[in-house]
């Protein structure tokens, strides 16, 4: 939706507050004094996203192992509340929570980069669980950010065919494993820059499964942006 449409509705039908329900007064659904209390990442590791002291620009594990993306880019540190308002989006159908976080990602990212991929890939989840979401969370933010950025998203670039357990039920070794050989793309993607669109990143097992996938069919780079970052691998 474009920024004079979105004002235009909002001043005919005022908002509420997502956290707090009261009037935002503002062309989104969450009040200032909401928004500013929530964890913002300030400090992170330019390529896996980790929270990192000020004056580091990589943390130890990207410099002797780096991952097959080149960056990562987080919104907020995966503290509350962000564990109950993206919980309230996956889990819960409130998409409003989902359009609210989306919309603030969308409005860093810009603030942070002058040069965006050239096409966005949300992260698929495999068709049993769609049946049961209902919606790809991945998806709904993707289209935020392709909005906001001017920049494309292609929804179906690629299919998860895997029907894995839950990431964050699992151990690290187990997570590595479990998401191992889960995507498969028929796109392709030569010589472009890619951003993979998530709601969390916390081991980064299922980006860099993705990503590798993506750079077999071309892409010259893969950068991954989402919501929240776990403050620990």
């Amino acid at each position: 939706m474009t920024n004079w449409l979105d004002r235009i509705l909002y001043n005919l039908l005022p908002g509420r507050c997502v956290l707090c329900l009261s009037p935002t007064k503002r062309s989104i659904d969450i009040c200032i004094g909401c928004e500013l209390d929530l964890p913002f990442s300030h400090y992170a590791c330019w390529q896996c996203g980790l929270t990192l002291p000020e004056s580091q620009e990589l943390c130890g594990h990207c410099l002797v192992s780096p991952p097959p993306f080149s960056h990562c880019f987080a919104a907020f540190e995966y503290r509350p509340p962000m564990d109950k308002m993206i919980a309230q989006f996956k889990n819960s159908q409130q998409l409003a929570f989902g359009r609210v976080l989306s919309k603030i990602l969308a409005r860093q990212y810009i603030k942070h980069h002058l040069r965006y991929p050239d096409v966005w890939v949300p992260v698929p989840l495999h068709s049993e669980r769609l049946k049961i979401r209902g919606f790809n969370q991945a998806l709904e933010i993707a289209q935020v950010i392709a909005a906001e950025t001017a920049t494309p998203v292609i929804g179906r670039a690629c299919r998860r065919f895997k029907a894995t357990d839950e990431q964050k039920l699992l151990s690290r070794h187990a997570r590595k494993h479990n998401i191992s050989g889960a995507f498969v793309c028929e796109t392709d993607f030569q010589n472009a820059h890619v951003g993979i669109i998530d709601d969390v990143v916390t081991t980064t097992e299922t980006v860099a499964e993705l990503s590798r996938v993506l750079v077999k069919q071309g892409a010259a780079d893969v950068q991954v942006v989402c919501i929240a970052r776990t403050l620990h691998q």
